[in-house]
């Protein structure tokens, strides 16, 4: 399988605070993992392909708001959840460049 990530993927977990569009459903969860373009979270609901989220990624000092495409979502073996991977829409400059460095810094240390 080829992998299609610009950007690679960095194990950590961190609270999200997730709202559906166009809804205004929200849940908490944590992330799995994170990348400049996306992320992989767990939910205990099944979240459709394409589906849109705001999300609030909490990163110790900074929380970003980013709005994200589920790309994929899966059951997970032997467990009532699931693993959803999203893809980042809109992610403002500042941000994105607060997200890179706090990913760069993880990797470096």
């Amino acid at each position: 399988m080829r992998e299609r990530r610009q950007n690679e993927r960095v194990g950590v977990s961190f609270p999200v605070e997730c709202r559906t569009l166009p809804s205004k459903n929200y849940f908490y969860t944590v992330s799995k993992d994170l990348s400049a373009n996306g992320a992989r979270i767990v939910s205990n609901e099944f979240l459709a392909k394409n589906n849109e989220l705001k999300l609030n990624i909490n990163l110790i000092d900074k929380v970003l708001n980013i709005k994200a495409r589920v790309s994929w979502c899966n059951k997970e073996r032997s467990a009532e959840r699931f693993s959803t991977g999203l893809e980042f829409l809109e992610l403002t400059e500042p941000n994105k460049k607060t997200l890179s460095a706090f990913l760069n810094k993880i990797v470096n240390s």
